[in-house]
């Protein structure tokens, strides 16, 4: 997905494929820390009105932000590690 918001070819597509890179991070790192972050209150609220926050059809909305501040710098300068990780996967499937 990240490929495919990194193209030249910008279609509406970008704004959903950028909330679900985002949504993915965020399950990725909620299922690790999900036991601990259950035990704060409202923890289920703040949780939805993040996810909200994230798919606002406003041009300030939370995946963009996210995504261009944190997500896309990481993913540019590990690039060459992933796609390796990627190949060697698909080369052992």
């Amino acid at each position: 997905r990240i490929k495919a918001i990194e193209s030249p070819n910008k279609d509406d597509d970008t704004q959903w494929l950028t909330y679900w890179v985002v949504y993915g991070v965020f399950s990725i790192a909620e299922f690790f820390s999900d036991i601990f972050l259950s035990w704060f209150p409202f923890y289920y609220m703040i949780k939805c009105a993040f996810l909200l926050w994230c798919m606002a059809p406003s041009p300030s909305n939370g995946a963009e932000f996210l995504y261009h501040r944190i997500i896309r710098p990481f993913f540019l300068k590990h690039e060459a590690q992933l796609d390796s990780v990627v190949k060697d996967l698909k080369d052992k499937a």
